[in-house]
């Protein structure tokens, strides 16, 4: 058997969608296990804690709380588990709530106490929900590891209600998450490069990233309008299942290339690391289009889709105070150390993104 020649697929074992969809996290539990506990910051726990609670007492569960607190460190996540032992039942359900932060400390947790795991993402800010991977920071906010659960999510409940009422500059970081995955995917099979299975990528994989794209391009506009309603409209609702759903199988059923590599390489400038990672990821895909030698009518398209949807096209635009050649080379020697550099269709060097940063940064984008 030629291992090269395996498919491979993955997805979390369950996903709901919808206005009031919280009511069915205590079902998701029930199926699991007894004893659940809530994974979540204080500001998330107030948003969810009504409708969490009730939907578990209505499956005779009682819920705790471990609250988290900044990053998703080792220490932070060995407290927790302590935290967890020590106050009756050791959990076998972990319902990890929230944004990033949120949703990958309740990973890490339940990975520790060997618990199934239920996502409750409140903001679609980016692909995490329904991915078996998670990661770890150091004590300065600088990223130390990329991590993985012995299996993806056993639920993962999207309640639109809490999202719709999320910060647009979090749905617009998400829009930046998802919108890399058919281009990083395409340049993953290019490669013949492995999935987060270890396999190669399938159709459905493919099928599913160009179903993403497609989406984004004909909703971004009208989701974010809709920001604040008292009830998501159904292009919020086609956009989270793109950004969600869609994003998060994507790219772990394919690959990700040069966008998410320049997360290794933007942080080295404070101002850009304090960025989203959906705007980071954004740029990095201008970058990776620069890099794959993309036409001017095609660069052109995309700057109108960026400028309408706040998307970052520079490193000023992303929030960069000065632009100078130092700079961009400390950001290409980061982005080198990236395990993503492989999957893509020629093998590239620090001056190959010197060189595509620098064209990016010189693009003369005149009004739709």
């Amino acid at each position: 058997m030629n291992a090269s020649e395996i498919r491979a697929f993955g997805a979390a074992h369950r996903y709901f969608q919808g206005p009031g969809a919280v009511a069915l996290i205590g079902e998701c539990v029930a199926s699991l296990g007894r004893h659940p506990v809530l994974v979540c910051d204080i500001i998330v726990r107030d948003l969810v804690q009504a409708g969490v609670v009730a939907s578990c007492a209505a499956q005779s569960q009682s819920l705790r709380w471990l609250e988290v607190r900044g990053d998703v460190t080792h220490a932070a996540v060995a407290a927790l588990c302590a935290e967890a032992r020590a106050d009756g039942a050791t959990p076998d359900v972990v319902i990890a709530a929230g944004g990033g932060k949120g949703v990958d400390t309740g990973k890490a947790v339940a990975r520790e106490l060997g618990a199934r795991l239920v996502v409750l993402p409140t903001s679609a800010s980016n692909d995490g929900p329904c991915s078996k991977a998670f990661v770890f920071y150091d004590d300065h906010h600088r990223l130390l590891s990329v991590e993985q659960l012995p299996r993806n999510p056993d639920a993962v409940v999207v309640d639109t209600r809490f999202l719709v009422r999320a910060p647009r500059a979090l749905l617009v970081s998400g829009i930046g998450d998802a919108l890399c995955k058919l281009y990083e995917g395409d340049q993953t099979r290019l490669a013949g490069g492995r999935n987060l299975f270890g396999g190669v990528s399938t159709i459905a994989a493919e099928q599913l990233s160009v179903a993403c794209d497609r989406v984004i391009r004909a909703d971004a506009e009208a989701a974010l309008s809709s920001l604040g309603a008292a009830e998501p409209n159904a292009a919020f609702e086609r956009l989270t299942e793109a950004l969600v759903l869609l994003s998060g199988l994507a790219f772990e059923n394919s690959g990700l290339s040069i966008a998410h590599s320049m997360t290794r390489g933007l942080p080295r400038v404070p101002e850009l690391g304090a960025a989203l990672h959906g705007l980071q990821v954004a740029y990095g895909l201008y970058v990776q289009w620069q890099l794959e030698g993309r036409s001017e009518a095609f660069m052109a398209q995309q700057a109108r889709f960026y400028r309408a949807i706040g998307l970052p096209r520079t490193l000023a635009e992303l929030g960069a105070p000065e632009v100078n050649d130092a700079m961009i080379e400390s950001i290409a020697a980061g982005t080198m150390q990236s395990p993503h550099l492989k999957h893509f269709q020629r093998p590239l060097a620090q001056a190959d993104f010197v060189a595509a940063m620098q064209r990016v940064e010189a693009l003369s984008f005149s009004p739709a």
